[in-house]
């Protein structure tokens, strides 16, 4: 990859993984029903459906392997399933998406129903 296609700031970065956490889940048969949801407790990434099943997925960028296993911490998956039962219907399944982005490619690693 490139060096002028690596987003350069932390929004960019973020917007950067959730395009390619979409693309990513598509491409396993999940239809994304929203993208960047704000709610009055905060924002979801993306809301996707597997079949009948319904997901909120949240998503995490990094561009250094050693923080990319740790960006998703115990207060955030409480934010995340709180915000997600605040849906009408309220969802149940989480799934997280770690997108790592380096000079020499990017990784994805998709953590479903956590």
């Amino acid at each position: 990859m490139a060096s002028s296609l690596l987003p350069s700031d932390r929004t960019r970065l973020g917007r950067f993984g959730e395009q390619l956490a979409a693309e990513f889940l598509q491409r396993r048969g999940a239809i994304v029903v929203a993208q960047n949801l704000e709610t009055a407790g905060g924002e979801i990434d993306l809301i996707v459906d597997f079949g009948r099943e319904r997901a909120v997925v949240e998503v995490r960028a990094a561009r250094r392997s050693d923080v990319a296993p740790d960006l998703f911490s115990r207060d955030k998956e409480r934010q995340v399933r709180r915000l997600a039962a605040m849906l009408e219907p309220p969802v149940f399944r989480i799934d997280f998406v770690t997108v790592l982005v380096q000079r020499a490619g990017v990784t994805v690693r998709w953590h479903p129903r956590v």
